[in-house]
């Protein structure tokens, strides 16, 4: 490897640097870095800490201008500081993480500030943004990591029919909200607010990664049948009951409960840690503020840890009474860290006998669909025969499409459904990505062969990328099929470390309120809290069999990191937000509470946008758009 690669490659992990979000102990320094203390040291701490995708920020020196640029590149992504916190911080790396700059006449490749990606060309926006609701403080503030937050807010979606807001608390506790009054109400705390009295025992919501309460949809037919449907975490090696405890929840019939056998993931050298459980849940009275009723487990998915889980689920809302979607409900699933493995494990997200890396389509009433479904091994859910993989000997047949990192949310425009997938994380070898798809039957994107518009770097498991585009249909590791499928493109796509670092969700912005919008996909990105927008009739041009063409985008531009660090500071008990001091005895002092966005979006029948961010805990509303 030549200098100029080497140095390439140091650059593409100052790149990696950049992903900085604010708070935990750096991944090198766990690994054996030492941090020494002097100025500097503090705001380190408070602004700079990893984000999950980096692991060896500090694990070399760097010259003076190499730390410039992934300060500045801190900034660019939502990173909160004033001259001096920036200079303080400079002055800290450089003293104990520097080298000498290299030579004028050394053979280096200049380094760069990062350039955005080539389809973040559309006009930016600007929009105003306002506060709507101090959610419930649940963090536990003696975790000091970058994902210790004041509330850890993880959805909103309407109630239909009802004025109120379903917003989940990944900690456990689920709420119904008062639009009116924005009077906030305790439906149902899956965690018991983390005491062993919860209401499930093996109920995990770990201070990182995804964990806890992920989820929840309404059924098409809620205002009849008062159905709604959930997923969280659960320890599958935990020695609880994994049963729910009866008496937790007043009015809470348990009768008709069972477990199910969980759906397993192909583990490889690992052990399986997790499980998911997708729920039904039968109000009685919907009218009331207090959940009364049954609850029934649908699904439980085995997974390998909390990376990438099972995280998101919803039926299609153009669908009618008598279509073959009505009431057909789909679920997403990663490919729990696998696609970035060496060994056997790579293979998962093109594996058609495991939900990893998937989007499933399942009709969670028995009673639907009787004619045209067939029932699932656990006798809880039915199967739609016309799944593209129903009649392929080990595929599993409640799989839809296939071939992605981590769908983690999805959205709908009529009868399209969109997947926001995370990409690769910096550790990762090849491009790396932030994408969205448009999902059809049958669809396969390409992971971990290909991420958003570019081939990934080859590994031991699979061989040469094809040439025409396409792979053949993989049962399990050993068994593959003559058939092939055409690799799907990805509609929109941002590089990671450039606009952010990992995609949040969103939606397409279909209501009267703000008329600028109308027809575009409103979504954001997570760490940086940077939101953005583009045309839903762009993204569907995007996919024309050229994974080179993708939708152009434009920046939402917002005072939201600002506010988020006012409000996060205000809403954090001072003796835990104070600045480091030298501990008495000599020991090395805690860091303080750290700062990440954490943000997600949300919009509702009225066409209110909301903003909802984990470090403050708050939910906020768009209130002007220019």
């Amino acid at each position: 490897m030549s200098l100029r690669q080497k140095i390439g490659l140091g650059a593409a992990a100052i790149g990696v640097a950049a992903i900085f979000q604010i708070g935990q102990l750096p991944a090198s320094a766990q690994a054996g870095v030492t941090l020494p203390d002097g100025a500097g040291r503090a705001e380190f701490f408070a602004k700079c800490s990893l984000c999950h995708s980096a692991s060896d920020v500090l694990s070399q020196p760097r010259s003076a201008q190499d730390w410039r640029v992934t300060v500045d590149r801190m900034v660019t992504l939502g990173a909160v500081m004033t001259a001096d916190e920036k200079a303080s911080i400079l002055g800290y790396l450089t003293t104990n993480f520097g080298k000498a700059e290299q030579s004028p006449g050394a053979d280096v490749a200049p380094l760069q500030p990062a350039i955005a990606s080539a389809w973040h060309t559309k006009p930016a926006l600007k929009a105003g943004l306002a506060d709507y609701i101090a959610m419930p403080v649940t963090g536990n503030f003696a975790v000091k990591d970058a994902r210790s937050q004041v509330a850890r807010i993880n959805f909103l979606v309407e109630e239909p029919g009802r004025g109120r807001l379903l917003i989940g608390d990944a900690s456990g506790p689920l709420y119904l909200v008062d639009k009116r009054t924005q009077k906030v109400t305790p439906y149902i705390d899956f965690n018991g607010s983390g005491t062993a009295s919860g209401l499930f025992p093996r109920f995990v919501a770990e201070a990182s990664f995804a964990s806890g309460l992920l989820a929840a949809t309404f059924d098409p037919d809620y205002q009849r049948n008062g159905k709604f449907y959930t997923i969280h975490m659960e320890d599958r090696t935990s020695a609880a009951l994994a049963s729910p405890k009866t008496g937790v929840i007043d009015g809470l019939d348990l009768s008709g409960h069972q477990l199910t056998t969980g759906v397993a993931t192909p583990s490889g050298p690992a052990l399986l840690m997790r499980e998911a459980v997708v729920l039904e849940w039968t109000d009685s009275n919907i009218r009331d503020s207090r959940f009364q009723g049954k609850l029934r487990e649908v699904l439980r998915v085995q997974l390998l840890n909390s990376i990438h889980p099972t995280n998101d689920l919803g039926f299609n809302p153009s669908a009618r009474r008598g279509d073959p979607d009505w009431r057909v409900l789909y679920i997403t699933t990663g490919d729990g860290g696998t696609g970035e493995q060496s060994d056997v494990r790579r293979l998962n997200p093109q594996r058609l006998d495991h939900f990893g890396g998937k989007i499933i389509r399942i009709v969670p009433d028995l009673n639907e669909h009787v004619a045209t479904s067939k029932v699932s091994d656990n006798g809880q859910y039915r199967i739609p025969r016309d799944n593209p993989f129903v009649l392929i000997p080990g595929a599993r047949p409640e799989i839809w499409a296939t071939g992605m990192r981590n769908p983690h949310r999805m959205a709908w425009d009529g009868s399209k459904l969109l997947a926001f997938v995370i990409g690769s994380n910096g550790s990762a070898p090849g491009p790396r990505y932030e994408t969205i798809n448009i999902v059809g039957r049958g669809a396969n994107f390409g992971y971990p062969l290909r991420e958003g518009p570019e081939f990934k770097a080859l590994s031991p498991v699979y061989g040469s990328v094809p040439a025409d585009n396409t792979l053949p249909l993989r049962v399990s590791d050993t068994v593959v099929l003559d058939q092939r499928a055409p690799l799907r493109d990805s509609a929109l796509a941002y590089k990671t470390t450039v606009e952010g670092n990992a995609i949040a969700n969103g939606f397409v912005y279909r209501g009267k309120r703000w008329p600028r919008l109308n027809g575009s996909i409103v979504f954001g990105d997570i760490t940086s809290g940077r939101i953005f927008h583009a045309t839903m009739a762009d993204l569907e041009a995007a996919t024309d069999g050229d994974p080179a063409t993708l939708a152009k985008f434009g920046e939402i531009k917002t005072d939201l990191a600002m506010l988020v660090q006012q409000k996060m500071a205000a809403r954090t008990p001072a003796t835990l937000a104070a600045p480091l001091s030298t501990a008495a005895n000599g020991e090395r002092p805690t860091p303080p509470r750290p700062f990440r966005i954490d943000m997600r979006l949300a919009t509702d029948s009225s066409g209110e946008i909301y903003v909802l961010t984990k470090s403050d805990g708050m939910v906020r509303r768009i209130s002007s758009i220019e």
